[in-house]
C-alpha cells in the first residue's frame, strides 16, 4: 500500500485478527484458526492500534478485555467482515446465488422462530431465503448497509425509512409461580445491562421508589428466561414470549409501556417483487390480537395499519 494511504485504509486482515481473537479467547487459538504465528497476530493487533490511535485491548499480560475503542472497532469489524465475506460469496470466482436475508431479534422464543423458519424458508419468487438472529442494534446496522433485506425490530429510536408494517406490542413483568414477592422487599431483577427492557425496568422501579437488586444477568435471552422459570427473579418481556411455567405479574409493579415494533426493509429493496413473502412474514410476526383488527380500529394511533394485506409500503414517520 502506498504510504500516503497508510492512515486512510485499514487492512481487513487486521480486523479479522481482532474478531478471531475475541471469538476464540486467545492469541494462540486465533493464530491457529488463521494459520498464522502468534507473533504475527500480535503484530496485526499492534498495527491496528497504531492506525486507530489507541489500544485495542486493556493493558496486562494475557488480557483479552477490549478497551472502549476496542469494543467500537469490534462492532464495525464484524459488519465489515460480513460484507467482505458476502461479497466473495455472491460476486467472487465461486459465487453463490443471491439470498434474501431476514433479520430477527435473538430474544424471539423457540416456537415463533420455528414458525418463521417453516413458513418463510421458501420464497414464492424461487429466491433462496436465509435468516440471521442478532441484537437489535446490529440488525439495524446490517439493514442500513444492506447486508440483510428485512428485519423485525422493536423500540428503534430512529427506525429505517422503509417500513413494511408497524404495530404496538404489549410488554409485561413475569416471574415463576414459585416466587413470592413480599410488599416492601427489594425486587430481584433479571436483566442484561444495555438492553431496552433493562433500561425501562430500572427507570420505572427507580421512579416508583422501589428497591431492587440484580439477581441474574446474561446476554442470552433464553438464559434469562430460564432464570425466571427457576424463580430467581422478575423480568420484563413481550407478552408474546410468555411460556408455560412463568406467569404475568398483574399487580404491584409499575405499568410497562408498549413496544413499538415493525418489519423494515433496506433501501432499494423491490418490495412488490417480494410481497408474498413479506405478507407471510408479517402474518407470522403480528401479535394475534392485532391481526384480527381492521385498519379502522387503529385510527388515531401513530402506527401503520396492523393488517398487511397488500404489498404497499408504509413509510415510517
Amino acid at each position: 500500500m502506498h504510504r500516503r494511504y497508510a492512515k486512510k485504509n485499514i487492512p481487513i486482515e487486521l480486523l479479522r485478527a481482532l474478531v478471531t481473537i475475541v471469538d476464540t479467547g486467545s492469541y494462540t487459538k486465533a493464530a491457529d484458526a488463521l494459520d498464522l504465528t502468534q507473533s504475527a497476530i500480535s503484530s496485526q493487533i499492534a498495527r491496528l492500534g497504531r492506525l486507530l490511535g489507541g489500544s485495542i485491548f486493556a493493558k496486562g499480560q494475557g488480557n483479552m478485555t477490549p478497551t472502549k475503542r476496542g469494543l467500537l472497532v469490534l462492532q464495525y469489524a464484524r459488519r465489515l467482515l460480513a460484507m467482505n465475506d458476502e461479497l466473495l460469496t455472491f460476486a467472487g470466482p465461486n459465487s453463490a446465488p443471491r439470498q434474501f436475508v431476514i433479520g430477527l431479534p435473538s430474544w424471539l422464543c423457540h416456537q415463533h422462530l420455528l414458525e418463521i423458519f417453516e413458513r418463510c424458508s421458501a420464497s414464492p419468487t424461487g429466491e433462496l431465503v436465509s435468516f440471521r438472529c442478532d441484537r437489535g442494534e446490529r440488525l439495524l446496522g446490517d439493514l442500513h448497509v444492506g447486508s440483510i433485506d428485512v428485519a423485525y425490530l422493536c423500540n428503534v429510536i430512529n427506525p429505517p425509512r422503509v417500513a413494511v408494517a408497524q404495530w404496538s406490542e404489549q410488554t409485561v413483568w413475569v416471574k415463576s409461580p414459585r416466587l413470592a414477592l413480599s410488599p416492601g422487599a427489594p425486587i430481584p431483577l433479571i436483566s442484561w445491562p444495555g438492553t431496552t427492557g433493562d433500561r425501562v425496568a430500572v427507570e420505572l422501579l427507580e421512579d416508583s421508589g422501589m428497591r431492587f437488586f440484580v439477581a441474574f444477568s446474561a446476554p442470552d435471552f433464553s438464559a434469562r428466561l430460564a432464570a425466571v422459570a427457576a424463580g430467581l427473579g422478575v423480568l420484563t418481556m413481550q407478552a408474546r414470549n410468555v411460556i408455560p411455567g412463568i406467569e404475568i405479574i398483574r399487580n404491584g409493579l409499575p405499568e410497562l409501556p408498549p413496544n413499538k415494533a415493525g418489519i423494515y426493509a433496506r433501501d432499494g429493496l423491490d418490495v412488490d417483487h417480494h410481497a408474498p413473502l413479506l405478507r407471510t412474514l408479517t402474518d407470522v410476526l403480528l401479535p394475534h390480537a392485532l391481526s384480527e383488527r381492521t385498519p379502522s380500529d387503529a385510527a388515531g394511533e401513530d402506527l401503520a395499519p396492523p393488517r398487511m394485506r397488500t404489498p404497499e409500503l408504509h413509510r415510517a414517520r
